[in-house]
């Protein structure tokens, strides 16, 4: 039995999910996700993380709404791995012990650097997985059984606009991330990598409409000059699940430095696809024939 453990917003979650889909494979044993950090305050107060996560806002585990073929854990599972995963003493002891294959129940923290696969041997070992797991080569080969987990178990209502431009229109996803990311300092893509995105796809694309989604609507519309077609559809009822759908339905996609959109644009399935993201982004993770600007 192994278990992942699931956190943060529904791009991470996925990369997550996607990860312990890969060891369900490779282990050929249960694997089951550990939910309980998403927006958990009891379980992090203790640590240095409760400032950071106060900025990043609520979380919600949306997973549940794909389906997504791994049970989520339930605390009889996770209770053999309770020391390892919680922050005192006894946490250093046992996880010592499990690193000199002296504790059957391991424990496995990628580091955001981390770059291989488990060997056979390792996977044999029930084991509790913390990480985010950025690497293209951890998932790419089941990319087909990815694109069915990181399906809509219920059928979505398209406005007829929406709709319209979906079945009939060169489409192309355009996403702007600023809200959280202003938060925490991240690095953030501006008007003029996006301006300059809509002119390249814009020059490839004949005819095209942007559908634009962000977590701040009205940046979008007075900073970024889109002079085609364009529907802001951010901001008129449909849930995040349900706009990272609709960009994954989209002929071409423009993304943010953000993990939802990335998602977006991976599970795309049309084979003449462009896709464009920003340069010196987590580069384990962009397919070759995207474009880096």
């Amino acid at each position: 039995m192994n278990i992942v453990r699931i956190s943060d917003g529904l791009g991470n979650q996925m990369f997550q999910y996607a990860y312990a889909r890969k060891i369900s494979i490779l282990s050929r044993q249960r694997t089951y996700l550990d939910i309980r950090f998403i927006n958990n305050e009891d379980l992090v107060k203790k640590g240095n993380h409760v400032q950071f996560r106060k900025k990043l806002g609520h979380r919600k585990y949306g997973l549940s709404h794909f389906n997504v073929s791994l049970q989520i854990a339930d605390l009889k599972m996770l209770s053999h791995w309770e020391y390892l995963i919680q922050s005192n003493c006894m946490q250093q002891l046992i996880y010592s012990l499990s690193m000199q294959d002296k504790w059957i129940w391991r424990y496995r923290h990628e580091e955001v650097n981390y770059d291989g696969m488990l060997s056979k041997v390792e996977l044999l070992f029930p084991t509790y997985y913390q990480g985010y797991f950025f690497a293209l080569k951890y998932y790419d080969d089941i990319k087909h059984i990815l694109q069915h987990d990181f399906s809509l178990k219920d059928k979505m209502k398209l406005l007829p606009e929406l709709r319209d431009a979906l079945y009939n229109r060169n489409t192309i996803s355009l996403h702007v991330r600023r809200g959280d990311f202003l938060e925490i300092n991240r690095d953030i893509s501006g008007s003029e990598y996006y301006e300059k995105a809509v002119q390249m796809i814009g020059s490839k694309v004949e005819s095209p409409i942007f559908l634009i989604f962000s977590d701040d609507i009205e940046w979008v519309k007075e900073h970024i000059r889109i002079p085609n077609d364009k529907i802001y559809v951010s901001g008129i009822g449909y849930e995040d699940y349900e706009e990272l759908t609709i960009m994954k339905h989209c002929k071409h996609n423009i993304i943010a430095n953000s993990t939802f959109s990335y998602w977006a644009a991976y599970l795309n399935s049309n084979k003449d696809k462009i896709v464009i993201c920003p340069k010196h982004w987590r580069e384990r993770i962009i397919p070759k024939d995207w474009i880096c600007i």
